[in-house]
């Protein structure tokens, strides 16, 4: 799957940091602050700093400071940010839905009950390794 979503974002010009952040921004249906993103991804601020700095310089987003804030800056579509949202974004999310309804509704709770399965037997073997 991360191969289809890199060929993806690469097809349409981004970076995978660049659609993810985008992808993310849509999803979250509010403005973000670069302080969520931080906390939501788990990466560092200057990792984040940086893709939003290629975001802003294509002109898809913008970044102003948080009212009454001058520590935390908001994340804003442009108008061509929103465009490409619309033309990029929304289709690619249509697709993971009508690609996930189109399994058998046992498929669709196997896939979950078995995800779930599979998440919490890696965690228990990375707790192993870490020990």
């Amino acid at each position: 799957m991360n191969v289809l979503y890199h060929n993806y974002a690469k097809s349409i010009g981004l970076s995978d940091s660049a659609f993810w952040l985008l992808y993310s921004l849509y999803e979250h249906g509010e403005p973000y602050t670069q302080k969520d993103l931080c906390e939501a991804w788990i990466y560092p601020p200057q990792t984040i700093n940086t893709a939003l700095k290629a975001l802003e310089e294509k002109g898809l987003i913008s970044l102003t400071f948080v009212p009454g804030n001058r520590k935390n800056k908001q994340i804003l579509f442009t108008q061509a940010g929103k465009n490409l949202i619309q033309e990029k974004i929304v289709p690619l999310v249509c697709a993971e839905e009508r690609s996930f309804d189109r399994l058998e509704e046992d498929e669709r709770e196997q896939l979950l009950t078995l995800t779930q399965k599979h998440i919490g037997l890696l965690e228990e073997e990375l707790n192993q390794i870490i020990k």
